[in-house]
């Protein structure tokens, strides 16, 4: 079973994917901010993480960041979650290692395929 880390200050958009992902047999744990989730990713080892854009305390592109320069967690792969189509924000994403950029709201079965796409490249 795959583990996924979801990052989003919305408790509802937690719920939500996190329903998503146990229906399709992942193991889900959830963070409320990107300080939160570097203190889960320490703890537990986790296969991807799904991260929101805008969160308080640390948002996504700093908590991307931080992800890979952390040599135990670079190579996760992240699917990025936003709100926002703005495409200078998506190059931005990109360029801090984000593997995927998907907006809101999400469609599961895409989620689901790209998850799966993600985990197979993983080495």
């Amino acid at each position: 079973m795959s583990r996924v880390l979801i990052v989003d200050d919305s408790r509802v958009t937690r719920r939500l994917l996190s329903s998503i992902l146990k229906s399709d047999g992942y193991v889900v744990d959830e963070a409320e901010n990107g300080l939160d989730a570097l203190e889960k990713l320490s703890a537990v080892k986790t296969d991807l993480i799904i991260a929101d854009l805008n969160m308080p305390n640390m948002d996504g592109m700093t908590f991307v960041r931080s992800v890979r320069e952390a040599p135990y967690v670079r190579d996760i792969p992240i699917v990025m979650l936003t709100v926002s189509s703005d495409k200078g924000l998506r190059k931005e994403a990109m360029a801090a290692g984000t593997d995927v950029f998907m907006t809101k709201p999400i469609n599961p079965a895409r989620l689901l395929g790209t998850l799966k796409s993600l985990l197979k490249e993983k080495p």
